[in-house]
C-alpha cells in the first residue's frame, strides 16, 4: 500500500469515528430532551395542583371570614341601637334633671325669702297679729290668715324635701345610664375594631385568590394542548369570582357608569363588595339580572356572568329597576355623598333589606375608610 493509500484510510477511519460519536451524542441526548419536557410537564402539574389548592383554601377562608364579618356587623348593629337607646334614655333624664334642680333653685329662693321677712318682722309678729284682734270676727279673719301662711310653709317645706328626693333619685339614674354609655362605647369600639381587622384580613384574601385566579387562568392558557383533561379542576376554580380586587372592580364599575370615581364612592362600593362577600363570577354585588350565557349561582338566583363587562351591565340595569329603593343609591353615588348616606339608601332599598340586623353596608363603612389607601383606592 502506497503512501496517499495509507493517508486516505486514515482519513476514512477518522471521518468513521467522528461520526459514530455524532451518533453517540445524539442517542443520549434524545432521553435527556424527553426527560427534560416531562420534568417542565410534572412541574407543571404540581403548580396546578398547588395553585387549585390554593385557590379553594382562599375561598374557604372568604367564606368563614364572610360569616365572621357577617356576625361581626350584626353586633355592631345591635351596640349602636343599644348605645342609641341609652343615648336617648339619658337625654331625657338630663333634661328632666335640669327641669328639676331649676324649681328646687326657685323653691330655695322663695323659701330665703320667706326666712327674710321673717327675720325682719320677727318671729313673733304673727301671733301679735292675732292678740291684737279687737272683735271676734278680727280674730277668726286673722287665725284663718296665720293657718294659711303656716300651711304655706308646711307646703314650701313639703315640695323641697320632695323635689330633692326627685333630684337624687334622678342624678342616680343618670349616673347609671353614663355607666352604662361608657360600656355600651367600649363594647362598640371593641366590634367595630374586629370589624376592622377582619375586614383587612378579607380584602387581603380577596386580592390575593384574584391573583391567584389570574396566574391560574395564564397556566391554563400556556398548558391546554399538554395538559388538556388534567386540568380540569383548575379551570374550574380559575373561572370563578374575579381577577381583579374589589378596589379594582369598584373603580372601573364606576367609570363605566359614569359615576364620580371619588374615595366617597369607592369607600361605598367596596364595602357594599364586602358586604356581599359573593363568589359568584363577576357579580361581587350579587345582582340576580339575567343575562344571555349567565349561570345560577345560588338558590337566591345570584348570576354567575360572563365577564367583567355583562356584570357590569347587569348591575347597572339592576340599579334602574323603579319602585324598590335604588334611586336614591344612583342618586348618592352620582353627588359623591358621604358613603355612610348611600350606605344608609342601600340599607334602606330592596337590594337587602334589613340584612345584618340592619347592619349592611353601614356597618363596614368605617372600616374601608379606615384601609381606603391600602384596599380601596
Amino acid at each position: 500500500m502506497n503512501h496517499m493509500s495509507k493517508r486516505t484510510n486514515t482519513r476514512a477511519r477518522a471521518a468513521l469515528a467522528a461520526a459514530l460519536a455524532a451518533v453517540v451524542v445524539l442517542l443520549a441526548a434524545i432521553p435527556a430532551a424527553a426527560q427534560t419536557t416531562s420534568d417542565k410537564l410534572d412541574a407543571a402539574r404540581t403548580r396546578v395542583h398547588d395553585l387549585e389548592h390554593k385557590i379553594e383554601a382562599g375561598e374557604a377562608q372568604l367564606g368563614t371570614l364572610k360569616e365572621r364579618l357577617a356576625s361581626l356587623s350584626r353586633n355592631v348593629a345591635a351596640s349602636s341601637a343599644t348605645l342609641g337607646g341609652t343615648r336617648q334614655q339619658l337625654s331625657v333624664t338630663t333634661a328632666r334633671l335640669n327641669a328639676s334642680e331649676a324649681r328646687l333653685a326657685a323653691l330655695h329662693n322663695r323659701m330665703r325669702d320667706r326666712a327674710r321677712n321673717v327675720y325682719m318682722r320677727g318671729p313673733t309678729s304673727l301671733i301679735d297679729v292675732v292678740l291684737g284682734a279687737k272683735t271676734l270676727a278680727q280674730f277668726s279673719a286673722r287665725i284663718t290668715y296665720a293657718a294659711a301662711i303656716a300651711r304655706q310653709d308646711s307646703n314650701l317645706m313639703f315640695q323641697v324635701r320632695r323635689l330633692k328626693a326627685e333630684t337624687t333619685q334622678q342624678r342616680d339614674v343618670q349616673r347609671e345610664l353614663e355607666r352604662q354609655q361608657a360600656s355600651q362605647v367600649a363594647s362598640l369600639q371593641a366590634s367595630q375594631l374586629s370589624v376592622q381587622s377582619t375586614l383587612a384580613e378579607t380584602l387581603s384574601t380577596v386580592t390575593e385568590l384574584a391573583h391567584e385566579r389570574a396566574q391560574a387562568q395564564q397556566l391554563v392558557f400556556q398548558l391546554a394542548s399538554q395538559l388538556g383533561a388534567e386540568l380540569f379542576g383548575l379551570r374550574e376554580v380559575a373561572g370563578r369570582g374575579m381577577t381583579i380586587s374589589y378596589g379594582e372592580w369598584a373603580s372601573q364599575f364606576l367609570a363605566a357608569t359614569g359615576m364620580p370615581v371619588t374615595r366617597n364612592n369607592l369607600v361605598l362600593v367596596v364595602a357594599w363588595e364586602t358586604a356581599e362577600g359573593t363568589l359568584a363570577t363577576w357579580n361581587p354585588l350579587a345582582t340576580t339580572f339575567d343575562m344571555p350565557g349567565a349561570t345560577v349561582y345560588n338558590s337566591s338566583g345570584v348570576r354567575n356572568y360572563l365577564s367583567k363587562e355583562q356584570g357590569f351591565d347587569a348591575t347597572i340595569k339592576t340599579l334602574q329597576i323603579p319602585n324598590h329603593g335604588y334611586g336614591e343609591i344612583v342618586s348618592g353615588l352620582r353627588s359623591s355623598a358621604d358613603p355612610m348616606d348611600t350606605a344608609g339608601a342601600i340599607q334602606a332599598s330592596d337590594w337587602c333589606h334589613g340584612c345584618a340586623e340592619g347592619g349592611y353596608v353601614v356597618s363596614i363603612v368605617p372600616a374601608v375608610e379606615q384601609y381606603y389607601d391600602k384596599y380601596a383606592s
